[in-house]
Order: structure tokens, then sequence, then C-alpha cells
């Protein structure tokens, strides 16, 4: 930097009148700045986050999120087939809706999952198949029964299907490691910057609260090697596209949430006794 004497500017500028003051004003500001925090009058620059800092941000700031939708895509490479479908999302307290559809061999098969506290609730052809129930609609699968049993695992590995939810995937970026920032982008209509890195499905697990840890691991200890994603992240620090590509039981999978809403309140209805059938715990004992 190059240091102007004391007397020179001021004379000068108080030659040119007011306008020449406020410039040398404005100058011996930005001058102080690079050496102390700046004084009254002079406005400090917006800090520009790290791209691993910015990362960080956003899982920190997930635990804010009360309500989210989103789209998803879930595809696995070795097989002509697809996942997609939406999500409805309430945490307080947890509450979870997806459609989804998935194709293959020029076939197509929808199902509908219901995630509350106690029990997750199943819909689709699968479910009549393995239920031999045409009358109600709707299979449930209480978490209760199936504590203590194979049926358990089982039962987080689909809490987490077709590929888990916005929040708990932003959550896992805390561990994040080699990010780059790829510049930005608008998604949704929302501008963003674009981030890329990795981390390893055990880094990811302990970021994660306890309670969703065991929920989680499961799924987790299938995963070989590290995670890649790309996470798009707005202005206020809120992921609104979150890619994932893993290897997942020797296959690799490929997973893309469009966060679609953040906070706005969702309606959720718990079918009721009427449209469901309990399933019994020995229909997952070996799943």
């Amino acid at each position: 930097m190059t240091l102007v004497s004391a007397r020179s500017p001021v004379t000068a500028d108080e030659r040119r009148g007011p306008r020449g003051r406020r410039a040398a004003a404005s100058a011996l500001c930005a001058a102080a700045f690079a050496f102390v925090a700046p004084a009254a009058g002079c406005s400090s620059p917006t800090p520009q986050l790290t791209p691993r800092a910015a990362i960080s941000l956003a899982a920190d700031r997930a635990q804010d999120v009360t309500f989210m939708t989103a789209t998803f895509s879930h595809r696995v490479s070795s097989a002509p087939a697809a996942t997609v479908g939406t999500l409805e999302l309430q945490t307080k307290p947890l509450l979870a809706a997806s459609d989804a559809t998935a194709s293959a061999d020029g076939q197509t098969t929808s199902i509908d999952e219901i995630v509350s506290t106690t029990a997750v609730y199943l819909k689709g052809s699968l479910v009549a198949a393995v239920t031999g129930q045409t009358r109600k609609p709707w299979a449930e699968m209480r978490f209760a029964r199936l504590s203590g049993s194979p049926g358990a695992s089982f039962a987080s590995v689909l809490l987490n299907m077709p590929n888990g939810d916005p929040l708990t995937e932003t959550a896992m970026l805390a561990a994040a490691k080699n990010v780059r920032s790829l510049g930005t982008q608008v998604v949704n209509g929302i501008r963003t910057t674009h981030y890329t890195g990795s981390f390893t499905a055990s880094a990811g697990l302990t970021s994660l609260p306890p309670a969703l840890r065991d929920q989680v691991a499961p799924l987790l200890t299938m995963v070989s090697g590290d995670i890649r994603f790309d996470a798009w992240i707005d202005a206020n620090h809120v992921v609104r596209r979150i890619s994932e590509v893993e290897d997942l039981g020797g296959e690799t999978v490929h997973s893309t949430m469009n966060v679609t809403s953040v906070n706005r309140p969702v309606h959720i209805a718990v079918p009721p006794a009427s449209e469901t059938v309990v399933l019994p715990k020995n229909v997952f004992i070996g799943a």
C-alpha cells in the first residue's frame, strides 16, 4: 500500500472544497480499515465466506427449517431404472410424506409413504401384494413392533428411501472436505452459489444428532468410499438443490433433490385406522 503524507492531501482537498474533503475522508476510511477495525462513519464490507465455511453454515441452518417441500430423483447406474417423486416434510413433530414413481423395463410402479414419530404408512401395488388387502389401501408398520427385530434395520433404511430428505443430507455436509465453489447459478428462480466436495459416510454420520444417527446408520454402513456431492446454497444459507453420488452395496447411486419451498406449512394427514392394515412383525423377518 502506498502511504500519503498527512499534510499534502489535506491542503489540496481544502482547495477543492467539500467534495474534495469527502473524497479524502473516504480514502482515509479505506486505509484505516486495512490496519484496524472500522471507526464510526466507515462502512464494513460484507465478509466473504470460504467454501468450507459456507457449507458448514448451511448444515447449521438446516436445524432452523420447520417445513420443506422438494422433488427428487434416484438412479442406479447399472440398471435402466429411475425413481422420481415429491416430498413434504415437517420437522416438529416429525411428519413426512412422499409420492414416488419407479420405472423399469417399461413398467411403472408407484408407492406413497407417510412417516410419523410412531409408524410408517405405505400404499401402492407392491404393498397390496404383500398384505393381500384391497379394501384397506394403506399398510402400517409400527416402530414399536420392530424394536429389537431384524425388521428394525429394514425400517430405518425404509425411512431414508428413496434417497433421504434435504435436511438430513444438508446436515451431513458439516463433514465435507475438499469443498470448492463453482460460481453462481439460478435454481428454481433463486440465485444460489454452487459448491462441490465430498465426505465419508462415517464422518457424515457423526455430524448428525444421536436419534437421527441411529435411523440413518443402517443405510450409511452400506456405503463404500466417499459420498460426492454438489450443493446449491442461497443467500440465506439454505440448500436449494443437492446432488450426491455414492457406491451403495456395489452399485453407483445418483440422487438429486430440488427444494421447492422452505418454511411454508405443509398439510400431511396420517391415514385413519379404517384405511390401514397393521403389518405383523414376522413380515420383515429376514428382510
